[in-house]
């Protein structure tokens, strides 16, 4: 198949994240490849505590609101005051699914969302507004490309068109935090420093990140608002992303390569420190 259909194929998010896109590796898989313990746990079925799931769950549904705002409109979500009830566990059953968003939690990142795109809103928001709404802007956009001897795939958030009139990948993200709280300890604690530089090197642009907090805030006037933080990220953050991915890749190819040397199955290791 060649480059050009397997991109069409990757636009489906079962296809990207099936069986059929784990033919290629991504940032996600990168954070197993850490070190050698972690690569046990690279592509095993994982057991996600409930407020990892509520994370995970809250930043697709914002994404979509703000990317793909038809699929939202059908994101699940289910009205009861708690996970212990009654209700909550007939929906998990009847769904089979193994978590849901409580329609107050979804509503929340709704508030989040309805900001950003509010014309009226400020503090930045006009800002993201102006990228997202930009007439040759790409959403969800998959690329794939050979990156040191592996072929790797991502799914850019957006592509479009910064305020210099220069092409720029924006990776939209939401944390608890305060987004001034991020800095390169975190970036590289969370994998965003590879992000940035697998993400280059896919798609042969600049790259940066939108970090939106999560937290109403007020201000004097009665306003309401959000914190917003773009970081693009430096030389050295790129550099620090390529070892991780390096440094990934050597675990890989020790495990799980043609000539793998290591068998990730053993859990009685020797070293000397």
């Amino acid at each position: 198949m060649d480059r050009d259909k397997i991109i069409e194929q990757l636009k489906d998010d079962e296809l990207y994240y099936g069986e059929f896109g784990k033919q290629f590796l991504s940032n996600s898989d990168l954070k197993y490849l850490k070190s050698e313990s972690s690569a046990k746990e690279f592509r095993s079925t994982k057991k996600f505590s409930d407020d990892q799931m509520k994370n995970l769950e809250l930043g697709k549904y914002f994404h979509q609101l703000l990317l793909e705002p038809d699929k939202a409109k059908d994101f699940a979500m289910v009205d009861v005051k708690t996970r212990a009830s009654k209700e909550y566990k007939q929906y998990k059953e009847d769904n089979n699914v193994d978590f849901v968003l409580r329609t107050s939690e979804a509503q929340e990142i709704k508030d989040l969302a309805d900001w950003v795109m509010n014309p009226k809103s400020e503090y930045g928001s006009d800002i993201v507004r102006a990228l997202l709404n930009n007439p040759i802007a790409l959403k969800e956009q998959p690329a794939i490309a050979e990156i040191h001897g592996h072929m790797f795939k991502g799914k850019a958030d957006l592509i479009t068109l910064d305020v210099d009139g220069q092409y720029v990948i924006v990776d939209l993200k939401t944390t608890g935090s305060n987004p001034s709280d991020i800095n390169i300890f975190r970036m590289r604690d969370f994998g965003y420093d590879s992000q940035c530089y697998l993400y280059k090197q896919l798609f042969g642009m600049d790259f940066k990140f939108i970090f939106f907090g999560k937290k109403k805030k007020i201000n004097n006037d009665g306003d309401i608002y959000y914190d917003i933080e773009e970081i693009t990220p430096s030389d050295q953050t790129l550099e620090g992303g390529k070892m991780a991915v390096m440094s990934a890749l050597a675990n890989y190819d020790k495990f799980f390569g043609e000539g793998a040397t290591h068998d990730v199955r053993k859990s009685y290791t020797r070293r000397v420190i």
